[in-house]
C-alpha cells in the first residue's frame, strides 16, 4: 500500500499527517506522558468544554486516544507498514478550537518510519499489540490517572468504548453477517488475550462481555452498553444519559 493509502486509513482515527495550524495546545506524546503537561492539557480542554472538573476532560480525551489504539490494530490486521510508526516519539498531540466542542488531532512526525510488513498470525498480533499499549499507551494514561485524580482502569474503560465503536462501524460496513461476526470475533479474541501488564492492571480491562439494550431514543434500535458512563450528561443540564450508558 502507498503512503497515500496508508494515512487514509489513519485518518480515520484521527492521525493526520501534519500538524494543524493555530492549535491551542500541542504536545509530543513523550511529553503527554508527565503528569505536569498532561494536567496543562486536561484542564485547558476542561475549560473549553465549559467545565473545571478534569475528570470529565480526562474521561472524553481518552475516547480520542482511543484513536490511535484504533489505527494500530487496524494497521497491524491488514499488514500496513504504517502500524510501526505509531510510537511516543513519533506522534503529537493538539488541541483544536472548532465552532463545535474542540476536537484533538495526532499528528505523525515521519510516516516512513514504516516498515515492510507481512501478514501476522493471531499470536503475533496479540505480541505486537501487548507491546504496544506497554510502552506507549501505558504511560499516558498513567500520568492522566495522576494528573485527573481517576483511577486508570476506568480511563482504559474509555478507551475501550471507543474501540468497540470503531469495531461496530466496520461490522456494518461489512457485506454479509459471516463478515460482521468475523470482525466481532477477531477483535474479542485479539484484545481479550492481552496480559493484564500490558495496562499495569491486575486484570485485563478489555475482557468485557458485549451487552445489549433497545434504545430508549428513537428509533429504539438494539444498541450496545458502554463498558463505563462517558460523563458527557455532566457537560449541559439538558443533555441526558446515552442510550448506552451502563447507569441507566
Amino acid at each position: 500500500m502507498g503512503n497515500t493509502g496508508e494515512l487514509q486509513r489513519a485518518e480515520r482515527y484521527f492521525i493526520s499527517p501534519e500538524a494543524v495550524e493555530n492549535a491551542v495546545v500541542t504536545l509530543r506524546l513523550t511529553e503527554l506522558c508527565m503528569p505536569a503537561h498532561a494536567e496543562h492539557l486536561l484542564t485547558t480542554y476542561a475549560s473549553m468544554l465549559g467545565t473545571e472538573d478534569k475528570r470529565i476532560a480526562a474521561a472524553i480525551f481518552c475516547t480520542w486516544i482511543a484513536g490511535i489504539c484504533g489505527a494500530k490494530y487496524a494497521l497491524l490486521t491488514a499488514a500496513d507498514p504504517l502500524a510501526h510508526a505509531l510510537r511516543l516519539n513519533n506522534l503529537s498531540v493538539q488541541l483544536v478550537r472548532t465552532d463545535g466542542y474542540p476536537e484533538f488531532a495526532f499528528p505523525i512526525h515521519n510516516h516512513r518510519e514504516g516498515i515492510n510488513d507481512r501478514n501476522r498470525n493471531r499470536n503475533e498480533i496479540i505480541d505486537e499489540l501487548g507491546l504496544f499499549y506497554t510502552n506507549e499507551v501505558r504511560p499516558i494514561i498513567a500520568a492522566l490517572a495522576e494528573a485527573s485524580q481517576t483511577k486508570a482502569v476506568m480511563l482504559w474503560k474509555h478507551v475501550y468504548n471507543q474501540l468497540y465503536t470503531f469495531i461496530e462501524e466496520d461490522a456494518l460496513d461489512a457485506s454479509n453477517e459471516c463478515s460482521r461476526s468475523q470482525i466481532h470475533r477477531q477483535f474479542q479474541a485479539v484484545l481479550w488475550e492481552l496480559t493484564p501488564e500490558a495496562f499495569g492492571l491486575r486484570s485485563n480491562p478489555f475482557r468485557i462481555t458485549p451487552k445489549f439494550r433497545r434504545d430508549p431514543h428513537p428509533p429504539h434500535d438494539t444498541i450496545s452498553v458502554k463498558a463505563t458512563c462517558c460523563l458527557a450528561y455532566k457537560l449541559r443540564a439538558d443533555h441526558d444519559y446515552c442510550g448506552g450508558c451502563p447507569i441507566i
